[in-house]
């Protein structure tokens, strides 16, 4: 009888410990779980930030051609208009006059 109960004494402990290490090895688990998301949300972050740099730059740039082509095109404009005022200045100053003078 002593025999049986230090048996079940002993199979009790060694599911105590067994339980014990199961715990533990949740434990370890649910940390390694919780690294592993940490990791994973801090990467997709870093890749978002430098995603945003790489669109932000981009973007930038694409302002800047767009700013220069718009200054290139006003130059043109501003040139051609002066172009024109230099060749008829003096027709639109006598035509002006006329209309001021008959009027």
């Amino acid at each position: 009888m002593n025999d049986m109960i230090s048996k079940i004494v002993e199979m009790d402990e060694k599911a105590r410990d067994l339980n014990d290490e199961i715990l533990e090895s949740k434990l370890d688990y649910e940390k390694e779980v919780a690294a592993a998301k940490e990791n994973i949300i801090n990467d997709y972050l870093e890749r978002a930030r430098n995603r945003i740099q790489l669109n932000t730059q981009s973007e930038r740039d694409a302002a800047e051609k767009a700013l220069a082509e718009t200054r290139e095109s006003h130059a043109k404009l501003e040139k051609k208009l002066d172009e024109i005022f230099a060749a008829n200045c003096d027709r639109w100053v006598d035509e002006i006059f006329k209309r001021v003078i008959s009027g």
